[in-house]
């Protein structure tokens, strides 16, 4: 009997070594929670991701995952991000870590030694979270709940950029738009606005169009440049946004979310408007945005 109880022990243990050698795809673990959502973090990574050289990259498959190359001190490192919601505004992050040249050897000596893998997690993570608090310091969003938009006649630029380089693409072209409607004398008829034309989460990318609100008249200046476009009113739900507009797009996780949740059928992509100038020396967490998301009727 005490024979078939070892040999089970034995086959068991046999079993559970092949797995963490062979099988299991990373060697060490760096858990923690966040005051945010899963989009907000991916957006912030993203950022931060962009500081490591050109040799890094990373991969988005959905709000729940993400996958980094990170190059770091001459070694070569497999970050894979697992987000899961605790609740409305804190997430789970799960980062298992692998270094691929090294993996086998990492696994028979983490558990009885200190191991470069694990100095490096604990330096490159602390890195991370101490990022994520500085943004989360500054940045703030509010739902305020069901709205309804005007309809507005805009002079409109159309730009494509990465998500992360909407805000620049937007003081790229502001002193344009600015400049056009001074020449001609046009009249503003509200704060410039972002309108999302085309959004793929995964790769990061956007396509959308900047605008000016201005009062029609009878005759416009023509340009190349610019297009004008007239907007209706429709249905939406706010939120209030105040932090650096490079990263307004925490609102549409938050929006996206409040709908979901409240039984909201999102009909639109989002929609922000800004109302502080970035050049007016403003705190960042004074800078304001109202961002909107367009629903149908219940």
């Amino acid at each position: 009997m005490k024979k078939n109880l070892w040999l089970l022990f034995g086959c068991g243990f046999l079993i559970a070594l092949t797995y963490y050698i062979f099988l299991r795809s990373f060697e060490f673990e760096v858990k923690f929670k966040a005051a945010t959502l899963p989009g907000d973090l991916i957006e912030t990574i993203r950022i931060w991701d962009r500081s490591f050289n050109n040799e890094n990259s990373l991969k988005v498959d959905s709000l729940s995952r993400l996958k980094q190359t990170i190059i770091w001190k001459g070694r070569r490192y497999i970050y894979d991000w697992h987000f899961t919601m605790v609740n409305d505004s804190t997430t789970k992050v799960n980062i298992q870590i692998s270094e691929p040249s090294q993996s086998v050897r990492n696994k028979l000596l983490i558990p009885f030694t200190n191991q470069q893998i694990e100095n490096d997690a604990s330096e490159i993570s602390n890195m991370f979270y101490g990022i994520l608090k500085e943004h989360l310091k500054i940045t703030s969003v509010k739902i305020v709940g069901k709205a309804y938009l005007d309809s507005s006649f805009c002079v409109c630029r159309s730009l494509e950029t990465d998500q992360i380089s909407k805000a620049n693409g937007m003081m790229r072209d502001y002193t344009l738009l600015a400049s056009f409607i001074d020449a001609h004398k046009l009249l503003l008829a509200g704060p410039p606005n972002v309108r999302i034309l085309e959004w793929n989460h995964d790769k990061g990318l956007l396509k959308f169009s900047f605008c000016f609100p201005i009062k029609p008249t009878d005759s416009l200046p023509t340009t190349d440049l610019l297009i004008y476009k007239k907007f209706r009113g429709e249905k939406v739900i706010m939120a209030e946004y105040h932090g650096n507009y490079i990263t307004s797009d925490r609102a549409w996780y938050k929006l996206i979310l409040y709908a979901r949740k409240n039984g909201y059928k999102v009909t639109g992509l989002p929609i922000e408007y800004f109302y502080n100038n970035p050049n007016l020396g403003l705190s960042q967490d004074k800078w304001r945005a109202e961002v909107y998301l367009p629903i149908a009727e219940k």
